[in-house]
């Protein structure tokens, strides 16, 4: 893609706005759901033209030499072999850096300075707002500010309030989120989203997307330029070495960025991050493994954060870190879809059960998670609150396979590897989530059913537990849990560490659509009253995607028959048919990292086969 496209990528943008009609308007209020049919690149370019082709002899510094000098829409091509990386790799604006394929074109990472292996863009914007003067309603995109100096069409704007108290808050059950508005020492500003100009006249600006809430309290906008745009890696794989790197690939200030086919064999830090993002897209990549498996600085994750909008992660493998998918610190209209998440775990408590998609750190909020096989959905408390979220047919497991080794890269094992069973929760939202929208959801497993605790006393199984009734942190395995505060959180506590007020809030799940899920505790779905039964395939797909190959779609959901999943309500997805039928994973990453390349995946549809058909696996009914 040429640079010149971009006021074209914006006219389009706008135009699809208009023309698609959501599907889930017949079952959720607006003013908890938006428009996520545009999320991500809009189509991710060929860019069949290579600048340069190099070997693997080539160093850091002419990898970066032929970046910086490719024309736009060009490619630095890597061929197969390994590759010494003693730095940070910077793709700049239009250029595609692409390996040979994940399992062919190796970046052997030693360096021990710079904060990610492949980088896409760099910093973040200044804190330099005006303040809206009129027009910030839910789904405006006009906007009146008080200056517009400097305001370009095609220029971003960062917006925020002042945290509303009736629902957002820094504040949690370990403190107060100080970081989590990237600019504020009091987290103050955390609620927001990034923002597109698409034309300014006098004070007045339209935008892209349209506001996805209404900002009430004292609004602003932070204008700012992205540090790069339309930038992409694909096809090769990080190997790390645990010598001191933030991330294997960080986006930083990227719009219209991409990650596609690409494998993180181990991380030092997290597999991923991307910060301050607009419309990027993470698909069709494997992350396995990592050396940190605790709560810290990295959760070993695919992490999305300071207001990053409108990125779609679609279509990945997150298997063994500590927590597979993270959205914090104001993330806002992302698509989490058709993602598989398993092995995650916790090394300073190995019979605990973590992972999946977790809501950590204020205030993300409008996020659709879809069609994803993961072990859980976890909206915690610990650094505040988050809001609007959307599930939507996917498949939370509620216990994971936590197989050997707890650190360090060797060999992975599980012989005599347990499922976890502390804090075995499919869908677990603290009383500080609110205002969510569950739908269509398949709720828990086989292996979640026939947990034991410390190997003699069957669990007992519970549909759903409310506070303030007792919860149990290793004796019962609840399909939802709903105010509760930390994963410990039995609801005994009466305060929270450096925060006054309650742990734990009654009530809260009072504010959440909760609709058409199957729980496999029971073996019921639970319709809402007065809401249709008839669902739509997806939130965000028009259609079937060309991807998807022959699998049933949508393929999880009440509607849903015939499949390996709970009640024969899921067929899995793609991601998780390429692990168990392509590469060969097992339940818990034995033998891992396994040998990963998209093409053989997805190419072809060769992982698209019915899930009914795979055996030896985690999470099978």
């Amino acid at each position: 893609m040429k640079r010149s496209t971009a006021g074209i990528s914006v006219l389009l943008f706008l135009f699809s706005l208009n023309i698609h009609a959501q599907s889930w308007s017949s079952i959720l209020s607006s003013t908890q759901a938006i428009n996520w049919s545009d999320s991500g690149v809009g189509g991710i370019p060929a860019r069949t033209t290579n600048c340069a082709s190099l070997t693997s002899s080539a160093t850091l510094a002419q990898i970066n030499a032929a970046l910086a000098s490719c024309p736009a829409g060009e490619t630095v091509s890597l061929a197969a072999g390994t590759y010494n990386i003693t730095g940070t790799i910077q793709v700049p604006s239009n250029v595609t850096l692409r390996g040979a394929g994940a399992n062919q074109t190796i970046l052997n990472a030693t360096g021990t300075g710079g904060r990610y292996v492949v980088a896409l863009g760099s910093g973040g914007p200044s804190y330099n707002p005006v303040n809206i003067t009129g027009g910030a309603t839910n789904g405006s995109t006009s906007i009146t500010l008080s200056s517009t100096s400097g305001i370009t069409t095609s220029s971003y704007l960062v917006i925020a309030e002042t945290n509303n108290p009736s629902f957002v808050t820094s504040n949690g059950s370990e403190g107060t989120c100080t970081w989590c508005d990237g600019w504020t020492s009091t987290g103050s500003l955390a609620r927001g989203q990034i923002v597109q100009v698409t034309s300014v006249s006098g004070n007045t600006v339209t935008i892209a997307p349209g506001l996805y809430g209404a900002y009430t309290q004292s609004p602003n906008a932070v204008p700012f330029s992205m540090s790069a745009s339309h930038a992409g890696v694909e096809a090769l794989q990080v190997y790390a070495n645990n010598t001191g790197y933030a991330a294997n690939f960080g986006l930083s200030s990227c719009a219209y960025c991409w990650v596609k086919g690409v494998e993180g064999n181990y991380a030092d830090g997290d597999q991923l991050e991307d910060y301050w993002g607009y419309r990027d897209e993470i698909r069709d990549s494997y992350f396995s493994n990592a050396y940190l498996h605790q709560p810290g600085s990295y959760d070993s994750d695919v992490d999305l954060a300071y207001k990053t909008s409108a990125t779609l992660v679609e279509n990945n493998i997150v298997e063994r870190t500590h927590v597979a998918i993270m959205i914090e610190w104001g993330a806002a209209g992302n698509v989490i879809g058709y993602n598989y998440t398993e092995g995650e775990y916790d090394s300073n408590s190995t019979d605990f059960v973590i992972g999946g998609i977790s809501f950590h750190g204020a205030a993300p909020q409008f996020n659709l998670l879809e069609g994803n096989v993961i072990t859980q959905i976890y909206a915690d408390s610990v650094w505040g609150s988050s809001s609007q979220t959307t599930a939507f047919r996917n498949w939370t497991v509620g216990t994971n396979h936590i197989c050997d080794p707890v650190s360090g890269r060797v060999t992975v094992t599980c012989s005599g590897a347990v499922y976890g069973f502390q804090a075995a929760r499919a869908m677990d939202m603290s009383y500080l989530t609110t205002l969510n929208n569950y739908v269509g959801n398949v709720v828990g497993s086989a292996q979640m059913q026939s947990l034991i605790t410390y190997g003699t006393h069957i669990m007992r199984q519970v549909v759903s537990v409310e506070y303030p009734a007792a919860r149990s942190y290793d004796a019962d395995a609840y399909g939802w849990s709903f105010g509760y505060g930390e994963a410990s959180d039995e609801g005994t506590g009466t305060g929270c560490d450096g925060v006054s007020g309650p742990c734990h809030l009654a009530g809260t799940s009072a504010t959440d659509l909760i609709h058409g899920n199957y729980n496999n505790m029971g073996g019921t779905i639970a319709w809402a009253p007065g809401i249709t039964q008839t669902l739509p395939s997806s939130f965000y797909l028009t259609s079937r995607p060309a991807w998807w190959g022959s699998m049933p779609f949508p393929a999880t959901g009440p509607d849903v028959t015939g499949g390996s999943g709970p009640g024969g309500h899921s067929y899995g997805n793609p991601a998780r048919a390429c692990f168990l039928n392509v590469m060969h994973g097992t339940d818990g990453g034995a033998g891992g990292p396994y040998t990963f390349n998209a093409s053989t995946c997805y190419g072809n549809g060769i992982a698209s086969g019915s899930s009914a058909n795979l055996t030896g696996t985690a999470v099978q009914q």
